[in-house]
Formats: structure tokens, C-alpha cells, sequence
């Protein structure tokens, strides 16, 4: 059970022990874990990767210091799926000091989803019910991506790597860019070597370009032999490939479209897991995709989302081992809201397909109860298509099912899952192997939820060593995803009430207005800069700070959403006292220290309904600050900047925007971050600052700041 002790501080090392082989350099990603989706992976990886620079593990170059022209020390990663480059990612980001090999056995980077049209991706779907599992993006500081097809998220995620891989060469000369990559690898074997601490690595493969995978300007492609003794090596090789498929659940198909042959068509599907749901709900429900069967099912009810999140919560937590029964009393507690449900269900029925699922287990209800191998999300919908009668379970012989009902080979589907160690017992030694073999399984259970902190793969080094960074540096780190809707509307807004106030501002003196908004990342909740500053006598050069995150305690931002008031400097405070002030709301800790001269600084909340769980309703801060003596913020000129926050927090209720396509405001998962209660101003500051009162602009529905585009659209309202 993880403890609030284990939230707040979780110890690197206890994270690094559920990944490594004991007395070895040997770390296994996810392996042996049941979530297996793409997002469950990167979160894996970079969990990992946090981990081995906190605990010291791997060195990493601290921020602001300059990298090594060679490194002595090698790091080698098996695997250029989604967990092999979010590893690569991980380790680049945070100026690992180590030359990195990245090794694929195939011919090219994310190999088993390029090109694949038929399966749907989405990064948070399989937490439904839960809070945040309709937001579309996953929300990553690294390679992130949003729901789509499986070949539109690899061009999303290979965009992202490219990107890094730039960003790093043109940060120090090529020569000391530390990554190679080696695709068509054969021959990949890992063995002790002679030097104590150190793995040896034989293989043949073809060095590519590390940006693309592509043959490099060379334009050579022959395979060479080498050997190479590495520090660390670190196996993101996945689940394996499927046993006993002839059709690989990557490759495309046509199970998703109506039949052009015949009327109807009978499958056979063999598999228990949730490659097989997945394949049953597509043949069997037309338009099919998990989010918007999941919406346009039960969308109509929160009642009957609350019991589902209800029984969600008691199978997660153990308490109750009977879903199925469950499932089965919620439809007879709530018959109407469950007979919408089959209702809605019954017209997406195909009428061209019908399933055989061939099972081993002889009660359906033993697919739902105990050790199950399927989510909870497919385990409602496959629940509702039984209630349908839109398959037939089914434990006779293959063979027997296919001659009874003429189901030709082509038909027959198998998802009997993959072989996780065949891959890992052909390239490990034997006696690495053994050792591997000798640990219980439960030991490599790894948690898929952020271990890290908001902002830690925007600088390089640990975070202890972030204190040394230049303001240079700080003016574009710590940065975590940002939706561009999002900061869209927050440059609108900024630039509107920018406008207003340089009306009366004078123009030979700074003026910037900008807005946070209140979110969570891994493991705590941070304040996110939303957009650049608008205003008067604005410095655009260097880095952008979009996206930079700030601990949500520190600065005159982080004093608004502690205490719910309007924060704001005392009128005459003298700059000195000002920047006194900000020592002590620790303004370095994440941001440059205070521009000389700044004469005024202002902070005003947004505030949300209250949340059933007490956590903080303030949403948002606005920022204002200036160097002019005389710009202060109050009276008729406060009354309008408040009044334009109304009119902005009204614009983000969900009824606002119900006439915008794809565009709503989604709530992310809060997960176990942090959070603060409302607090008092610290009697240190008097001298400086001050808590204002006055109204605070509040949404009516809303409670957090995150515009969305999504692509979603419901096929439509049963007749």
C-alpha cells in the first residue's frame, strides 16, 4: 500500500530496487507488470530514470555547468519502443554523464506501431471512471503524445525525440552528443564481464542517424561486430511478441469495417485478456472506439458513473472479488439507468459480424473476479455486450468450433498474449538468466504513476544541484506539457488585460502581465505559466517561459493560492524591501531573482467551487509587476482587471463552451499531489506586501484550467 510518507518523498533507491537484478547493472522495464499500455511505459521509464540520478546512480551534469568533451562511463538500452526512448529521453534531458547505445533489433525506431492504422491510442482511457481518464494528451514532460491512431501517435512521439536530439546537438559541439543508435541488431548478447561492476555487450548492427533512425549522411548500412563494456544496462525490450496469431494485433485488418462479402460473418476469438476484448467490442460494435463507446454509453448518468467508480475503487482496493455480482446487482438496483445502457448499446450492435469467444474458463463471470488479466474499463463494455447478447462464450476445441460453424482460418483470431522472458533468455546469459529467474515477480512490480517532481526533466542534474542554475537558465526550464488551446485563450486574456493597463502606464517603464495556472505533474501540484508576458517594454529574447512550472508555495503567486487572497505590494514599498520579500517567498528556488527596480507586483487568484475533497479551489493566478513609481493597482483600475477575470472564469464552464467543436475544458487526474488549505500571510512580509479585499472572480462548474482540442465526436443519439 503506498503511504503519504511514499507521495511526498518517495526514496530513489526503493524505486531503483523494483527495476534492477540483484548484484548487477541490470534493470528490466515493466517486464513482468500488468499495465501494458504506452503511456504505463514512458511513466515507467522515466520513473527509472528519476531514480537512478537521485540516488546517484548515474552523474549528471548539474545546471549551468558545462558537460565533459568524454565520458567514461556507457550506458546501454535495449529497445527502441515507446520505453526504450522514453529511458533515452530521460537520460538526455537530465545531462546524464555517460555515452548512450540505444540498440533495436528491428529495422527502425518504435517498429511495431509505425504504420498502424487500425488500432486506437489513447493515455488515459483505461483509468475510466476515474478523474482525468477523458483528457487526451498524456500529459508528459518528454515525448509526449495525444489519443489517436497508433502510426499518427508514432509520428507525434518520433517529432518530440527529433526535437530533443536538436535541441541537445545545439547545445554543445556534435562531437559530444551522446547518443548512438544501432537498428537490424543481431547477435545482441549480455554477459558478465571481466571488469567488476560492468556488463559486456556483444553484437552485429547498423548505426543509424539517433534523430530519425534512417541511414545516416554516410549513407551506409552495413552491419559491423562490436564489443563494448557498459556501467548500466537497462532492458526496455516490452511484453514480447504475441504466441499463436496469425495476425499480430498491430498489423492492420479490417476487423473495424462492415463485411463486403457475405451478410454475415461469424470469428472465432481465442484469448482472455485485453487484446482479445479490444478485438471482440471492435467486431462487434460498429464506430468503435473506447472513449467514445465509454461517453456515449453512459454519459447520460452520473449516478451510475458514481457506482462504477464505486465498484472500480472495491476491486482496486480488494474489498470485493465478485465484480461480476456487482455488475449484476448495479443493473438490477438501477434498471433504468442501466436499461439506457442497453438500450444505446443495442443500436451500435453490427448486424454483419457475429463472435465465438473461445474461453478457458467455463464461467464468463471468472473473466471479471480474481486474477484477472483485463481492465476494468473493457471488463464494463465486454459486461454490457453480454447483457446484449452480442457474443457467445464458448470453451469447446478450435478445431471443433471451427468445422461446427464453417469459420475458415481466416477467421480465427487468437490473442493467447505474449512470452515475456523468451526474448530476455535469448540475449542474457545463462547465469544472468538464473538470477532473473531466482527473483520472486512481485519484487518487479513497478508503480506507473510519476515519481518525480513538477518540472524535474526541464533542467539537467539532481535537484539538489538546481540551485546553482544561472537566471539564464531559469528563464526556460522546469517547463511540463502545456496544451496549446490552453495557452491560446491564457495570451488572449494576458494581452486584453495588458492592453488596459498600459493604456495608463508609462511607456519608457516595464509592465508584464501573464497567468498560472494551478495543475498537477508526478507528485505535487505546481503553477504553470500559461503564456509569455504581455505588456510594455517586454524582453522576448532567450528562451520562451511557457510551460515553466513553480512550486505552488513559493513567490507572490504561490502566496495567493496559499492564502485565497488578492496579494499585492504595499503602495511606496521601497524595491529593496520588495526584493527582501522575495528571498523569503524563496522566488529563487524556481524562477530568476527580481529584476532591479520592480516597484509593484500583484497576484490575483481564480477561484473554483470547493471540491468534495477539500483540495484547493484557487485554479489560476494572475501576475502582474512594474518598474514604474507610479503604477499601483487599486480602485476603478482593480475593479475592471477583476471584472475581466469574471467574465474569463465564466468562459471556461463547461456551458460556455458547448457551442466551441472539439474544444471543452477537461479535468485532469489529481492523483496524490500535493495541495494546500487556505493560509494567513506570514507577519515577515508586512513590510512588503499585503492581502487585499476584494472579490474574487469564481467559476460556476469549473475547477481547473485546461483547454483541450480533442477530435472526439459522438456518432450520435439513439433513435
Amino acid at each position: 500500500m503506498v503511504t503519504q510518507a511514499d507521495i511526498d518523498d518517495p526514496i530513489p533507491s526503493d524505486i531503483e530496487a523494483t527495476y534492477k537484478i540483484p548484484d548487477q547493472p541490470l534493470y528490466l522495464v515493466g517486464t513482468f507488470d500488468n499495465g501494458v499500455t504506452v503511456l504505463s511505459q514512458q511513466v515507467r521509464a522515466l520513473n527509472l530514470i528519476y531514480a537512478l540520478v537521485e540516488a546517484g546512480i548515474v552523474p549528471a551534469t548539474h545546471a549551468g555547468s558545462v558537460p565533459a568533451n568524454t565520458f567514461q562511463r556507457k550506458i546501454a538500452i535495449i529497445g527502441a519502443g515507446f520505453a526504450g526512448l522514453s529511458v533515452a529521453a530521460g537520460l538526455l534531458s537530465k545531462g546524464v554523464e555517460a555515452d548512450i547505445f540505444l540498440f533495436e533489433q528491428r529495422d527502425t525506431l518504435l517498429p511495431l506501431q509505425q504504420g498502424s492504422d487500425t488500432r486506437w491510442l489513447h493515455p488515459h482511457i483505461y483509468n475510466w471512471p476515474a478523474e482525468g481518464s477523458e483528457i487526451s494528451a498524456a500529459n508528459l514532460p518528454l515525448l509526449n503524445w495525444t489519443a489517436a491512431r497508433a502510426s499518427d501517435v508514432v509520428v507525434q512521439v518520433l517529432s518530440a525525440w527529433r526535437n530533443l536530439i536538436e535541441k541537445i546537438e545545439n547545445s554543445r559541439s556534435k562531437k559530444n552528443c551522446r547518443i548512438r543508435l544501432f537498428c537490424n541488431t543481431r547477435h545482441l548478447q549480455i554477459h558478465e564481464s571481466s571488469v567488476p561492476k560492468k556488463l559486456t555487450i556483444e553484437w552485429i548492427g547498423e548505426e543509424r542517424d539517433a534523430r530519425s533512425g534512417n541511414v545516416g549522411l554516410e549513407g551506409t548500412n552495413s552491419s559491423t561486430g562490436q564489443t563494448g563494456d557498459f556501467d548500466v544496462v537497462i532492458m526496455a525490450t516490452g511484453f514480447g511478441i504475441e504466441t499463436d496469431s496469425r495476425f499480430s494485433y498491430w498489423r492492420n485488418d479490417m476487423v473495424g469495417q462492415p463485411n463486403l462479402e457475405q451478410p454475415r460473418l461469424t470469428f472465432l476469438l481465442s484469448g482472455q485478456g485485453d487484446g482479445a476484448m479490444i478485438d471482440l467490442l471492435r467486431l462487434r460494435i460498429s464506430h468503435f472506439r473506447q472513449d467514445r463507446i465509454l461517453f456515449e454509453l453512459f454519459g447520460h448518468s452520473e449516478k451510475l458513473l458514481e457506482q462504477i467508480r464505486e465498484i472500480k475503487k472495491n476491486d482496486e482496493e480488494a474489498k470485493e472479488r465478485e465484480t461480476f455480482k456487482s455488475f449484476e446487482r448495479l443493473a438490477d438496483e438501477m434498471p433504468a439507468e442501466f436499461g439506457e445502457v442497453r438500450s444505446r448499446l443495442s443500436s451500435r450492435l453490427r448486424r454483419d459480424t457475429e463472435v465465438i469467444l473461445r474461453l478457458k474458463k467455463r464461467k464468463l463471470s471468472d473473466l471479471f473476479d480474481g486474477d484477472v488479466r483485463i481492465s476494468f474499463q473493457n471488463r464494463v463494455l465486454v459486461y454490457a455486450l453480454y447483457k446484449c447478447g452480442g457474443f457467445v462464450p464458448s470453451t469447446e476445441k478450435e478445431t471443433t468450433l471451427s468445422r461446427q460453424h464453417g469459420i475458415p482460418p481466416e477467421r480465427i483470431i487468437r490473442r493467447h498474449g505474449t512470452r515475456r522472458e523468451m526474448q530476455l533468455k535469448t540475449i542474457l546469459s545463462e547465469s544472468l538468466f538464473k538470477i532473473l529467474e531466482s527473483r520472486d515477480r512481485d519484487k518487479f512490480k513497478q508503480v506507473d504513476e510519476a515519481r518525480w517532481t513538477g518540472g524535474y526533466f526541464g533542467y539537467t542534474g539532481r535537484r539538489g544541484d538546481a540551485s546553482g542554475a544561472s537566471d539564464t537558465i531559469r528563464d526556460g526550464w522546469r517547463k511540463e506539457y502545456l496544451p496549446g488551446t490552453t495557452a491560446l485563450v491564457a495570451a488572449t486574456f494576458c494581452s486584453a488585460v495588458a492592453g488596459f493597463l498600459s493604456s495608463e502606464h508609462p511607456a519608457d517603464c516595464r509592465l508584464r502581465v501573464t497567468f498560472h495556472r494551478a495543475v498537477s505533474f508526478g507528485r505535487e501540484e505546481v503553477l504553470q505559466q500559461c503564456c509569455n508576458y504581455f505588456g510594455v517594454g517586454i524582453d522576448d529574447s532567450g528562451e520562451s517561459p511557457v510551460g515553466r512550472t513553480f512550486p505552488a508555495d513559493n513567490a507572490t503567486i504561490g502566496l495567493a493560492y496559499k492564502t485565497h487572497r488578492m496579494i499585492r505590494s504595499r503602495k511606496g514599498v521601497e524595491a529593496e524591501h520588495l526584493a527582501e520579500a522575495m528571498q523569503v517567498l524563496n522566488l529563487n528556488q524556481a524562477s530568476r531573482k527580481m529584476a532591479p527596480g520592480v516597484k509593484f507586483v500583484a497576484a490575483l487568484p481564480l477561484v473554483a467551487p470547493d471540491e468534495k475533497d477539500g483540495r484547493n479551489p484557487v485554479m489560476g493566478v494572475l501576475y502582474i509587476d512594474s518598474k514604474a513609481e507610479s503604477f499601483f493597482l487599486d480602485g476603478s483600475r482593480l475593479d475592471v482587471v477583476v471584472n475581466m477575470m469574471e467574465r474569463f472564469a465564466a468562459n471556461l464552464d463547461r456551458e460556455a463552451l458547448s457551442d466551441i467543436d472539439h474544444i471543452s475544458n477537461r479535468k485532469l487526474a489529481r492523483g496524490q499531489s500535493r495541495w494546500y488549505p487556505a493560509g494567513e500571510l506570514p507577519a515577515d512580509l508586512g513590510e512588503a506586501l499585503e492581502s487585499v479585499e476584494t472579490r474574487l472572480p469564481t467559476t460556476k462548474t469549473a475547477t481547473q484550467f485546461n483547454l483541450e482540442y480533442s477530435d472526439f465526436i459522438p456518432v450520435g443519439e439513439t433513435q
